[in-house]
Protein backbone atom coordinates (compact mmCIF):
# COMPACT_ATOMS: atom_id res chain seq x y z
CA UNK A 1 0.00 0.00 0.00
CA UNK A 2 1.38 3.46 -1.06
CA UNK A 3 1.80 6.08 1.69
CA UNK A 4 0.70 9.34 1.18
CA UNK A 5 1.81 12.35 3.41
CA UNK A 6 -0.37 14.98 3.75
CA UNK A 7 1.53 18.63 4.82
CA UNK A 8 -0.79 20.82 3.93
CA UNK A 9 -4.63 21.55 3.95
CA UNK A 10 -4.39 22.31 0.11
CA UNK A 11 -3.03 19.22 -0.30
CA UNK A 12 -5.85 17.45 1.89
CA UNK A 13 -8.54 19.11 -0.79
CA UNK A 14 -6.74 18.45 -3.61
CA UNK A 15 -7.06 14.48 -2.18
CA UNK A 16 -10.66 14.60 -1.09
CA UNK A 17 -11.90 13.06 -3.95
CA UNK A 18 -9.79 10.23 -4.28
CA UNK A 19 -10.09 9.56 -0.44
CA UNK A 20 -13.95 10.16 -0.17
CA UNK A 21 -15.29 9.78 -3.49
CA UNK A 22 -17.93 12.06 -5.43
CA UNK A 23 -19.84 14.20 -1.81
CA UNK A 24 -22.53 16.40 -2.46
CA UNK A 25 -23.32 19.07 -1.23
CA UNK A 26 -24.28 20.00 2.04
CA UNK A 27 -22.68 17.48 3.96
CA UNK A 28 -20.03 17.09 6.40
CA UNK A 29 -16.69 14.90 5.44
CA UNK A 30 -15.12 13.46 8.39
CA UNK A 31 -11.57 11.46 7.97
CA UNK A 32 -10.73 8.91 10.88
CA UNK A 33 -7.13 8.73 11.64
CA UNK A 34 -4.85 6.05 13.80
CA UNK A 35 -1.33 6.02 14.30
CA UNK A 36 -1.22 8.40 11.13
CA UNK A 37 -3.46 5.80 8.96
CA UNK A 38 -6.30 6.91 7.53
CA UNK A 39 -10.21 4.90 8.52
CA UNK A 40 -13.03 4.99 6.71
CA UNK A 41 -13.98 8.33 5.57
CA UNK A 42 -17.75 9.32 6.39
CA UNK A 43 -20.18 11.75 5.17
CA UNK A 44 -22.77 13.21 7.47
CA UNK A 45 -25.26 16.35 7.28
CA UNK A 46 -24.01 19.27 8.21
CA UNK A 47 -24.85 19.86 12.03
CA UNK A 48 -27.54 22.47 12.97
CA UNK A 49 -27.55 23.97 16.22
CA UNK A 50 -29.77 21.68 17.80
CA UNK A 51 -28.29 18.84 16.36
CA UNK A 52 -24.16 19.06 17.33
CA UNK A 53 -24.16 16.51 19.99
CA UNK A 54 -26.08 14.10 17.36
CA UNK A 55 -23.48 14.65 14.82
CA UNK A 56 -20.30 14.16 17.02
CA UNK A 57 -21.65 11.11 18.45
CA UNK A 58 -22.19 10.08 14.94
CA UNK A 59 -18.46 10.50 14.34
CA UNK A 60 -17.06 8.63 17.90
CA UNK A 61 -19.43 5.83 16.99
CA UNK A 62 -18.07 5.62 13.21
CA UNK A 63 -14.51 5.99 14.24
CA UNK A 64 -14.02 3.65 16.93
CA UNK A 65 -10.31 3.36 17.67
CA UNK A 66 -9.27 6.67 16.21
CA UNK A 67 -7.02 8.82 17.94
CA UNK A 68 -7.80 12.36 15.33
CA UNK A 69 -10.37 12.75 12.86
CA UNK A 70 -10.33 15.95 9.91
CA UNK A 71 -13.14 17.32 9.33
CA UNK A 72 -14.65 18.85 6.26
CA UNK A 73 -17.66 21.24 5.44
CA UNK A 74 -19.07 20.83 2.02
CA UNK A 75 -21.50 23.60 1.64
CA UNK A 76 -23.58 24.34 -1.25
CA UNK A 77 -22.94 28.36 -1.45
CA UNK A 78 -19.85 30.60 -2.28
CA UNK A 79 -17.69 31.36 0.61
CA UNK A 80 -17.13 35.08 -0.35
CA UNK A 81 -15.72 37.21 2.06
CA UNK A 82 -17.90 37.09 4.72
CA UNK A 83 -17.90 34.55 8.11
CA UNK A 84 -17.42 31.14 7.93
CA UNK A 85 -20.66 29.33 7.76
CA UNK A 86 -21.75 27.21 10.76
CA UNK A 87 -18.87 28.18 12.46
CA UNK A 88 -20.10 27.74 15.75
CA UNK A 89 -21.60 24.23 15.42
CA UNK A 90 -18.80 22.85 13.84
CA UNK A 91 -16.95 24.02 16.82
CA UNK A 92 -19.06 22.48 19.14
CA UNK A 93 -18.73 19.03 17.44
CA UNK A 94 -15.01 19.37 17.30
CA UNK A 95 -15.36 20.19 21.43
CA UNK A 96 -17.07 17.13 21.99
CA UNK A 97 -14.91 15.25 20.15
CA UNK A 98 -11.56 16.30 22.00
CA UNK A 99 -13.20 15.26 25.20
CA UNK A 100 -13.83 12.25 23.95
CA UNK A 101 -10.30 12.05 23.24
CA UNK A 102 -10.17 12.36 19.53
CA UNK A 103 -8.45 15.64 18.23
CA UNK A 104 -9.18 17.99 15.47
CA UNK A 105 -6.46 17.59 12.96
CA UNK A 106 -7.95 20.05 10.36
CA UNK A 107 -11.32 21.67 10.33
CA UNK A 108 -12.19 23.04 7.08
CA UNK A 109 -14.64 24.32 5.03
CA UNK A 110 -15.11 24.05 0.86
CA UNK A 111 -17.37 25.51 -1.13
CA UNK A 112 -18.06 26.16 -5.06
CA UNK A 113 -15.52 29.28 -5.30
CA UNK A 114 -13.16 28.51 -2.21
CA UNK A 115 -11.95 27.09 0.93
CA UNK A 116 -11.68 28.30 4.29
CA UNK A 117 -9.95 27.02 8.03
CA UNK A 118 -12.28 27.14 11.03
CA UNK A 119 -9.30 27.19 12.63
CA UNK A 120 -8.37 30.65 10.82
CA UNK A 121 -11.71 32.51 10.32
CA UNK A 122 -9.61 35.93 9.14
CA UNK A 123 -7.38 34.37 7.37
CA UNK A 124 -7.91 34.87 3.11
CA UNK A 125 -10.00 32.23 1.40
CA UNK A 126 -8.28 29.92 -0.78
CA UNK A 127 -10.05 29.92 -4.41
CA UNK A 128 -10.08 26.77 -5.56
CA UNK A 129 -8.31 27.72 -8.95
CA UNK A 130 -5.38 27.00 -6.91
CA UNK A 131 -5.92 23.47 -5.95
CA UNK A 132 -5.28 23.08 -9.76
CA UNK A 133 -1.64 25.07 -9.71
CA UNK A 134 -0.02 22.86 -7.02
CA UNK A 135 1.67 19.34 -7.51
CA UNK A 136 -0.28 16.23 -7.21
CA UNK A 137 0.63 14.95 -3.85
CA UNK A 138 -0.77 11.21 -4.85
CA UNK A 139 0.75 10.85 -8.44
CA UNK A 140 -1.18 7.61 -10.20
CA UNK A 141 -3.22 6.81 -7.20
CA UNK A 142 -6.39 6.59 -9.22
CA UNK A 143 -10.09 8.07 -8.58
CA UNK A 144 -12.77 6.00 -7.22
CA UNK A 145 -15.44 4.64 -8.96
CA UNK A 146 -18.42 7.18 -9.53
CA UNK A 147 -21.09 6.06 -7.35
CA UNK A 148 -24.47 7.00 -8.32
CA UNK A 149 -26.59 9.64 -5.80
CA UNK A 150 -30.27 9.46 -4.43
CA UNK A 151 -32.67 8.57 -7.26
CA UNK A 152 -34.80 11.21 -8.27
CA UNK A 153 -36.67 12.80 -11.08
CA UNK A 154 -38.25 10.72 -13.70
CA UNK A 155 -35.58 9.96 -15.87
CA UNK A 156 -37.41 12.20 -18.98
CA UNK A 157 -37.91 9.71 -21.70
CA UNK A 158 -37.10 6.61 -19.85
CA UNK A 159 -39.67 7.61 -17.21
CA UNK A 160 -42.29 8.34 -19.73
CA UNK A 161 -41.67 5.21 -21.18
CA UNK A 162 -41.76 2.71 -18.12
CA UNK A 163 -44.65 4.21 -16.92
CA UNK A 164 -46.33 3.74 -20.08
CA UNK A 165 -44.97 0.19 -19.74
CA UNK A 166 -46.96 -0.13 -16.20
CA UNK A 167 -49.69 0.45 -17.37
CA UNK A 168 -49.97 -1.87 -20.01
CA UNK A 169 -48.53 -5.28 -18.73
CA UNK A 170 -50.86 -8.03 -18.65
CA UNK A 171 -51.37 -10.75 -16.42
CA UNK A 172 -49.74 -13.37 -18.88
CA UNK A 173 -46.85 -11.05 -18.54
CA UNK A 174 -46.57 -10.37 -14.78
CA UNK A 175 -47.10 -14.66 -14.41
CA UNK A 176 -44.31 -15.69 -17.01
CA UNK A 177 -41.81 -13.28 -15.15
CA UNK A 178 -42.71 -14.98 -12.12
CA UNK A 179 -42.20 -18.15 -13.08
CA UNK A 180 -38.64 -16.81 -14.06
CA UNK A 181 -37.84 -13.88 -11.53
CA UNK A 182 -34.38 -14.45 -12.00
CA UNK A 183 -34.28 -14.02 -15.64
CA UNK A 184 -36.41 -11.59 -15.26
CA UNK A 185 -34.43 -9.36 -12.84
CA UNK A 186 -30.92 -10.30 -14.72
CA UNK A 187 -32.78 -9.05 -18.44
CA UNK A 188 -33.81 -5.69 -16.82
CA UNK A 189 -30.35 -5.24 -15.30
CA UNK A 190 -29.13 -6.11 -18.67
CA UNK A 191 -30.73 -3.21 -20.57
CA UNK A 192 -30.82 -0.93 -17.50
CA UNK A 193 -28.31 1.56 -19.81
CA UNK A 194 -31.44 1.58 -22.68
CA UNK A 195 -33.59 2.78 -21.19
CA UNK A 196 -34.39 5.70 -23.27
CA UNK A 197 -33.77 3.96 -26.58
CA UNK A 198 -37.02 2.38 -27.01
CA UNK A 199 -37.23 -1.17 -28.28
CA UNK A 200 -34.99 -3.02 -30.13
CA UNK A 201 -34.34 -4.38 -33.70
CA UNK A 202 -35.28 -7.64 -32.11
CA UNK A 203 -38.53 -6.44 -29.86
CA UNK A 204 -36.37 -6.43 -26.67
CA UNK A 205 -38.23 -3.50 -24.59
CA UNK A 206 -35.28 -1.66 -21.77
CA UNK A 207 -38.43 -0.16 -20.63
CA UNK A 208 -41.13 -3.13 -20.25
CA UNK A 209 -38.24 -5.28 -18.68
CA UNK A 210 -37.89 -2.22 -16.07
CA UNK A 211 -41.43 -2.03 -15.22
CA UNK A 212 -41.87 -5.85 -15.11
CA UNK A 213 -38.97 -5.62 -12.70
CA UNK A 214 -40.63 -3.05 -10.90
CA UNK A 215 -43.56 -4.90 -10.37
CA UNK A 216 -41.57 -8.00 -9.67
CA UNK A 217 -39.36 -6.56 -6.58
CA UNK A 218 -42.72 -5.60 -4.60
CA UNK A 219 -42.38 -9.11 -3.20
CA UNK A 220 -40.07 -9.39 -0.46
CA UNK A 221 -38.46 -12.56 -1.91
CA UNK A 222 -37.69 -11.28 -5.04
CA UNK A 223 -36.59 -7.71 -3.76
CA UNK A 224 -34.12 -9.89 -1.71
CA UNK A 225 -33.26 -11.67 -4.52
CA UNK A 226 -32.51 -8.94 -6.78
CA UNK A 227 -30.22 -7.57 -3.68
CA UNK A 228 -28.58 -11.22 -3.79
CA UNK A 229 -27.76 -10.81 -7.18
CA UNK A 230 -25.77 -7.88 -7.12
CA UNK A 231 -23.42 -8.82 -3.97
CA UNK A 232 -22.99 -12.45 -4.78
CA UNK A 233 -24.51 -13.60 -8.34
CA UNK A 234 -26.85 -15.77 -9.91
CA UNK A 235 -26.31 -18.95 -7.67
CA UNK A 236 -26.88 -17.73 -4.60
CA UNK A 237 -29.78 -16.28 -5.81
CA UNK A 238 -30.80 -19.71 -7.42
CA UNK A 239 -29.87 -21.52 -3.63
CA UNK A 240 -32.61 -18.87 -2.00
CA UNK A 241 -35.28 -19.43 -4.77
CA UNK A 242 -35.31 -22.98 -4.42
CA UNK A 243 -35.38 -22.98 -0.72
CA UNK A 244 -38.13 -21.04 -0.02
CA UNK A 245 -41.84 -22.24 -0.22
CA UNK A 246 -43.89 -19.04 0.09
CA UNK A 247 -43.31 -16.20 -3.05
CA UNK A 248 -43.35 -13.35 0.05
CA UNK A 249 -40.94 -15.05 2.47
CA UNK A 250 -37.83 -12.77 3.36
CA UNK A 251 -34.19 -13.74 2.88
CA UNK A 252 -33.07 -16.66 5.26
CA UNK A 253 -30.81 -16.51 7.59
CA UNK A 254 -27.50 -16.69 5.37
CA UNK A 255 -28.97 -14.19 2.90
CA UNK A 256 -30.16 -11.81 6.06
CA UNK A 257 -26.95 -12.01 7.67
CA UNK A 258 -25.25 -10.76 4.35
CA UNK A 259 -27.56 -7.70 4.19
CA UNK A 260 -26.13 -6.62 7.53
CA UNK A 261 -22.86 -6.49 5.63
CA UNK A 262 -20.93 -9.52 6.99
CA UNK A 263 -19.00 -11.49 5.70
CA UNK A 264 -16.30 -11.75 2.79
CA UNK A 265 -16.59 -8.54 -0.07
CA UNK A 266 -18.70 -9.19 -3.04
CA UNK A 267 -17.39 -8.54 -6.33
CA UNK A 268 -17.14 -4.71 -6.59
CA UNK A 269 -16.88 -4.36 -10.24
CA UNK A 270 -20.34 -6.43 -10.44
CA UNK A 271 -21.55 -4.36 -7.01
CA UNK A 272 -20.75 -0.87 -8.50
CA UNK A 273 -22.27 -2.10 -11.79
CA UNK A 274 -25.33 -3.17 -10.29
CA UNK A 275 -25.73 -0.31 -7.82
CA UNK A 276 -25.99 2.18 -11.36
CA UNK A 277 -28.39 0.11 -13.34
CA UNK A 278 -30.73 -0.32 -10.77
CA UNK A 279 -30.70 3.57 -9.75
CA UNK A 280 -31.32 4.16 -13.58
CA UNK A 281 -34.27 1.89 -13.15
CA UNK A 282 -35.33 3.42 -9.84
CA UNK A 283 -35.36 6.98 -11.24
CA UNK A 284 -37.28 5.84 -14.42
CA UNK A 285 -40.43 4.15 -12.25
CA UNK A 286 -43.23 6.69 -11.28
CA UNK A 287 -42.31 7.70 -7.66
CA UNK A 288 -45.46 6.18 -6.79
CA UNK A 289 -44.08 2.67 -7.48
CA UNK A 290 -40.37 3.51 -6.59
CA UNK A 291 -40.57 2.69 -2.44
CA UNK A 292 -39.11 -1.21 -3.46
CA UNK A 293 -36.42 -0.09 -5.70
CA UNK A 294 -35.39 2.61 -3.30
CA UNK A 295 -34.96 0.16 -0.86
CA UNK A 296 -32.64 -1.93 -3.46
CA UNK A 297 -30.42 0.93 -4.31
CA UNK A 298 -30.61 2.01 -0.30
CA UNK A 299 -28.58 -1.48 0.27
CA UNK A 300 -26.10 -1.60 -2.66
CA UNK A 301 -25.66 1.95 -1.91
CA UNK A 302 -24.76 0.62 1.94
CA UNK A 303 -22.58 -2.15 0.46
CA UNK A 304 -20.40 0.58 -1.25
CA UNK A 305 -19.85 2.11 2.16
CA UNK A 306 -22.57 4.98 1.36
CA UNK A 307 -24.75 4.98 4.20
CA UNK A 308 -25.46 8.62 4.04
CA UNK A 309 -27.03 7.99 0.60
CA UNK A 310 -28.70 4.55 2.01
CA UNK A 311 -30.40 6.32 4.48
CA UNK A 312 -31.82 9.33 2.47
CA UNK A 313 -33.25 6.03 0.11
CA UNK A 314 -34.57 4.53 3.26
CA UNK A 315 -36.21 7.27 4.10
CA UNK A 316 -37.21 8.49 0.86
CA UNK A 317 -38.63 4.81 1.02
CA UNK A 318 -40.48 5.69 3.76
CA UNK A 319 -42.49 8.76 2.92
CA UNK A 320 -43.76 6.60 -0.47
CA UNK A 321 -45.02 3.87 1.28
CA UNK A 322 -44.85 4.22 5.06
CA UNK A 323 -46.05 0.46 5.12
CA UNK A 324 -42.67 -1.03 3.34
CA UNK A 325 -40.59 -2.42 6.49
CA UNK A 326 -37.39 -3.06 4.65
CA UNK A 327 -37.36 0.63 4.42
CA UNK A 328 -36.82 0.91 8.33
CA UNK A 329 -34.89 -1.72 8.71
CA UNK A 330 -32.42 -0.23 5.78
CA UNK A 331 -32.32 2.47 8.08
CA UNK A 332 -31.54 0.72 11.55
CA UNK A 333 -28.78 -1.23 9.68
CA UNK A 334 -27.27 1.73 8.86
CA UNK A 335 -27.78 3.28 12.08
CA UNK A 336 -25.89 0.59 13.78
CA UNK A 337 -23.42 -0.53 11.74
CA UNK A 338 -22.48 2.98 9.84
CA UNK A 339 -20.89 0.29 6.41
CA UNK A 340 -20.52 -3.15 5.88
CA UNK A 341 -17.46 -5.37 7.12
CA UNK A 342 -15.40 -5.16 3.70
CA UNK A 343 -15.41 -1.67 3.97
CA UNK A 344 -14.84 -1.28 7.85
CA UNK A 345 -12.64 -4.25 7.73
CA UNK A 346 -11.17 -5.24 4.80
CA UNK A 347 -8.12 -7.54 6.17
CA UNK A 348 -10.73 -9.53 7.76
CA UNK A 349 -13.28 -9.66 4.82
CA UNK A 350 -10.45 -10.78 2.26
CA UNK A 351 -9.59 -13.80 5.06
CA UNK A 352 -13.18 -14.71 5.07
CA UNK A 353 -13.05 -14.86 1.45
CA UNK A 354 -9.42 -16.73 1.13
CA UNK A 355 -10.86 -19.05 4.37
CA UNK A 356 -7.93 -17.55 6.27
CA UNK A 357 -8.28 -16.80 10.06
CA UNK A 358 -6.69 -13.95 12.05
CA UNK A 359 -7.10 -11.07 14.42
CA UNK A 360 -9.39 -7.55 13.31
CA UNK A 361 -6.44 -5.93 11.95
CA UNK A 362 -7.89 -2.51 12.06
Amino acid sequence: METIRIRTPQSLLQLLPRLVGEVGAPSLVALPFSDGRSGMPMALDLPAAHSVEAVARAIRSSALGAEAVVLIACLPESLGAGPLPLRDELLGVAERLDRAGIRILELLAIAPDAWGDYAHPDAARGPLAELDLLDDPAPGVPAPRRVPGLPEGDCGAAGQAVATRLEALQRAELDAARAAPIEALELAVALAPQLDSGPGALGVDPARAAALAAVLVASPLLRDLAIELAIDGIDAAQHTLAASQDADAIAGGTAANRFMGVGPAPDAERLHERLRRWSAIAEAVPLEARAPLLVIVGFLQFFVGRGRTAARCAELAMAVDPGLTMAPLLRDIVDARGAPDWVLRPDVSAMQQTGGSGADAR
